[in-house]
């Protein structure tokens, strides 16, 4: 799942490759800390965006940004693959 993750981020060319690494990065070091990573195609991105917002108390506001960035630029890939 985080190679896919990272994959989709990597060619989905939504956001430059040095921004997709950070995402994948932040998304792998912070969310999998307490818990595994979830399935970004298993949940509305709004849910992620309450998760992140409930959870993430220790998150800059720009960690935040980035990885909503980064799960919506996964979700739109597997989107278009469907």
């Amino acid at each position: 799942m985080v190679l896919i993750f990272s994959s989709a981020l990597l060619i989905s060319g939504c956001v430059p490759d040095e921004e997709q690494s950070a995402a994948y990065k932040l998304y792998s070091a912070k969310c999998s800390s307490c818990h595994r990573l979830l399935p970004p195609e298993d949940y509305p991105l709004e849910k992620f965006g309450e998760y992140i917002e409930k959870y993430g108390k220790e998150l800059t506001p720009e960690e935040k940004t980035r990885l909503l960035d980064g799960l919506r630029a996964y979700k739109k890939l597997k989107e278009e693959q469907k």
